[in-house]
């Protein structure tokens, strides 16, 4: 699941997931809980959360990788990652350890404002006007070359993230039906 910050990931892939009974990762999320419990991908990552920075790739994919290995080949609803080109190359590199492919990419959009007014208004610490923005810039120079990718081979699907989350996990559970029919 791509998409801005503040676009809805967390929130829509934690629904799909539910729904479709697969586990849901949020590289958020595991850098959250690899920093709590101080496990040393998470001491590497936690001095690029607090400055709101994106967390290098080695250490995003090693702990990807890691919660895989726990998962035995589940279908998964990965959020937020890969964000890069070069991270999606070595995510299929992961996957493909673990016999697993990737089936639909979904990219939830919203306008800029909105994902900006959303990352605010849900008050966690990393998550300040001028680190949003930093955030919206940084997804805008590497994120958006993914989503070209990922339409390019036929991966992609577009949804509209914005207005009521119910209406939005409809929308994008119709998808995921189609895509894995």
């Amino acid at each position: 699941m791509l998409g801005a910050p503040g676009a809805g990931k967390g929130t829509q892939g934690s629904r799909l997931a539910s729904r479709a009974g697969i586990a849901h990762i949020s590289t958020g999320d595991l850098f959250r809980d690899a920093v709590k419990i101080e496990s040393p991908a998470g001491q590497r990552a936690e001095a690029y959360l607090k400055t709101g920075q994106l967390v290098p790739d080695q250490v995003v994919l090693q702990l990807v990788e890691e919660y895989l290995a726990d998962l035995e080949g589940s279908d998964i609803c990965l959020d937020g990652f890969p964000r890069t080109y070069q991270q999606a190359v070595a995510l299929d590199k992961v996957l493909s350890r673990f016999g697993l492919s990737i089936a639909v990419v979904l990219h939830l959009y919203v306008e800029d404002n909105i994902a900006l007014e959303r990352l605010v208004d849900r008050g966690r610490a990393d998550d300040t006007i001028q680190t949003a923005r930093y955030r919206m810039d940084v997804y805008h120079a590497t994120t958006e070359p993914l989503i070209k990718y990922y339409n390019e081979i036929g991966l992609l699907s577009q949804i509209d993230g914005s207005g009521d989350p119910d209406d939005v996990e409809s929308r994008v559970w119709d998808v995921v039906k189609m895509a894995l029919n």
